[in-house]
Order: structure tokens, then C-alpha cells, then sequence
């Protein structure tokens, strides 16, 4: 299990749900539960977020803080 840091990144560059939404071609309501971590995008959806944010999906994408190793 994995978390992301769609939300610390988006508000960092000051993006808005519908933008990204828009881009990764899915809901609105979709893509607010990948920013709260309820859902994960798929790995071709994060390559798509991470390089409109301008990061990598390393640096997007963390492991999971209890006691997983990111791999």
C-alpha cells in the first residue's frame, strides 16, 4: 500500500482539482479521492499528474509509514 502526495504537491503549485481532473480524462470526485489518499491512481494517471506538478512519480508516490520500505 502506498500513499501519495497529490494534495502537499497541488496546493505547492497552486493547481486546481478540475485541472488535473481534466487531464488525467476522469472526475472530478475521482481525483478529489486520489488527493485525500481514499483511492490511488493508476501509474499511467500518476506519470500524467506528476509531470503536470513538474516532479517525479518517486518524489509523488511514498511508501507507506508502517514499516513498508519503499521499493
Amino acid at each position: 500500500m502506498f500513499e501519495n502526495k497529490i494534495d502537499y504537491w497541488m496546493d505547492y503549485r497552486g493547481i486546481k482539482n478540475k485541472h488535473m481532473a481534466k487531464l488525467c480524462q476522469v472526475s472530478e470526485q475521482t481525483f478529489s479521492k486520489w488527493r485525500q489518499n481514499k483511492t490511488q491512481p493508476n501509474l499511467e494517471q500518476a506519470s500524467i499528474i506528476a509531470k503536470e506538478l513538474n516532479i517525479s512519480v518517486d518524489e509523488l508516490i511514498k511508501a507507506h509509514q508502517s514499516g513498508e520500505e519503499k521499493q
